[in-house]
């Protein structure tokens, strides 16, 4: 955690201090809840003006406020021209002032569990700290950096965007050490308008001022090409399935609570038996391990790492549900790739299987023709009933057939749930679908808490 006097927090972000100097132990930009001698940071938004929470801020014995509008610029506020800036500012120099190296991850699926196998490998031998939440944009990894203290070896940070540049500000900040890319798939394609613009923007990651050390990337994406055009400046390791990835993974086996495969490294390899679900977190723990292996981290090292990670709350949770059911929890998010790979499990799985659909977000004028196939794809897999709700999803019903069934409201859905799982025996339930259609409702309904 950042601890600073006020007056270098105001050089470095070349502010104004109003009042006397003194040390701060961290940073807020809630008001509500800023702990004494926490920094004050006033953020705008759609909706509001931290500005005028300064106030609020100072009598809670916050050491300051930074903030952007002079009118508010009294005793206990160092003035700046944009409080947004000066947050960035002050976290790359703290960020600077340590000898930590940052392993920064984007893609568009697979960040969170990519960040957390890594963050649960590294913390076998050294002190991390790891993105929390979805601390991963233009406010959120700024404070992840301004938590760093010196002990910390490694930061493991995601990098989200949903437009071009957002990524290239993000690495201003950190300057990696390491650069990962876990793929490029059809998320938020209203900021980046076509697959190939996700793709540029998430190459971004790989050309900071300074380069990172290690550019870690995906060879089985379509993108890889572009992507080792973009990283000329890096050490470029590779991971895939494919046997021509310097990391690759052979003997695949998919069960229904774990994966094994064997990892191919350039001088060695091992078995692993990966206590996660679906060919794509298989793709995560290679990608996981190229990260390693540049670190240099011991090969027994990798395999007790990636052997004991645990399931991610949300993430193809397995769960108990009412009436003995298996409950699949993956409400954490959804696009398309995440959720044709979570169908796919689902279809390979014993008894009655069902789908809890809820719209996916952010995919632009591509939306109606992206929820049809997701309708395709669940009767390619051979699930036998979808239950659905939201704009959307009325085309991934359409296109499922006769079994499929839509409701106008998620209360509505649950009715139907609840007497669907009371008459049918014996039933593993997938429940997927974007955070703001609130999934997590039907999860809260359905399981044993």
């Amino acid at each position: 955690m950042i601890k600073l006097s006020l007056k270098n927090a105001t050089k470095i972000i070349n502010g104004d201090l109003n009042g006397e100097d003194k040390n701060f132990f961290g940073v807020s930009t809630d008001s509500r809840n800023i702990k004494k001698n926490q920094l004050f940071f006033a953020l705008k938004g759609l909706n509001f003006n931290g500005n005028t929470f300064s106030q609020a801020a100072l009598s809670r014995q916050a050491a300051a406020c930074v903030i952007d509008e002079k009118k508010f610029h009294t005793v206990g506020n160092i003035l700046v021209k944009d409080a947004h800036i000066a947050l960035g500012e002050l976290a790359s120099a703290w960020k600077e002032s340590l000898n930590t190296k940052v392993i920064a991850i984007t893609g568009s699926n697979g960040k969170t569990t990519l960040k957390e196998i890594v963050a649960n490998c590294l913390s076998i031998d050294s002190h991390i700290l790891c993105t929390e939440g979805n601390y991963n944009n233009h406010i959120g990894l700024p404070l992840m950096l301004l938590k760093l203290n010196k002990g910390h070896e490694y930061a493991v940070l995601e990098m989200g965007a949903n437009h071009p540049k957002e990524i290239d500000y993000l690495v201003s900040l950190t300057n990696p050490h390491i650069a990962i890319i876990n793929n490029a798939g059809p998320a938020h394609l209203e900021g980046f308008e076509s697959l190939d613009g996700v793709a540029k923007a998430k190459g971004e990651i790989l050309q900071g001022d300074i380069p990172p050390a290690y550019a870690i990337l995906n060879y089985d994406d379509r993108y890889f090409g572009l992507w080792r055009e973009m990283a000329v400046r890096s050490d470029i390791i590779s991971f895939g399935l494919d046997s021509k990835a310097t990391i690759y993974a052979k003997d695949v086996e998919l069960r229904n609570n774990y994966s094994s495969f064997k990892l191919m490294f350039p001088e060695n390899a091992i078995n692993i038996k990966l206590p996660i679900l679906g060919k794509h977190n298989i793709m995560n723990a290679i990608a996981a391990a190229a990260i390693l292996y540049a670190l240099k981290k011991p090969i027994s090292l990798i395999k007790n790492g990636l052997e004991s990670v645990r399931t991610i709350p949300g993430r193809l949770q397995l769960m108990n549900g009412l009436y003995n059911h298996c409950v699949i929890n993956d409400t954490y998010n959804a696009n398309p790739t995440s959720t044709i790979a979570a169908i796919g499990i689902l279809g390979k799985m014993d008894k009655t299987n069902c789908l809890v659909f809820g719209d996916m977000k952010e995919l632009g004028e591509k939306s109606r023709l992206m929820h049809e196939s997701i309708g395709r794809a669940a009767k390619d897999a051979d699930i036998d009933i979808v239950v659905a709700t939201g704009e959307m999803t009325k085309y991934t019903v359409s296109k499922f057939g006769p079994q499929g069934y839509w409701f106008k409201t998620i209360e509505e859905l649950l009715d139907y749930l609840h007497e669907l799982i009371r008459l049918t025996p014996d039933m593993n339930i997938l429940v997927k679908g974007s955070r703001s259609m609130q999934m997590e409702r039907v999860i809260n309904e359905i399981t044993k808490q």
